[in-house]
């Protein structure tokens, strides 16, 4: 299935009811956009990052305030290396 859409004045397309069907996205899904060089490429998500939750085992409480500093200091560290 193929269509178009145009593009607004705030940058934003409508997708046409058809390929909304075809695709089954509802209003309030999100959409991946890829770019690959050629064009992009439009997909929807069928689960929102809630989906998630308890994907990965856990054996005992977590430190969510050393996790968040950790990572603040790798993405420091990945700056560091880049400048």
């Amino acid at each position: 299935m193929s269509g178009y859409a145009k593009v607004s004045s705030k940058g934003q397309i409508t997708l046409s009811a058809a390929v909304r069907k075809h695709l089954s996205i509802k209003p309030g899904m999100y959409l991946s956009i890829v770019e690959d060089g050629e064009g992009i490429y439009i997909t929807p998500l069928k689960d929102d990052l809630s989906s998630l939750k308890g994907a990965i085992a856990v054996d005992g409480p977590q430190d969510y305030k050393a996790a968040r500093h950790k990572a603040m200091e790798d993405v420091a560290c990945e700056k560091a290396k880049a400048d």
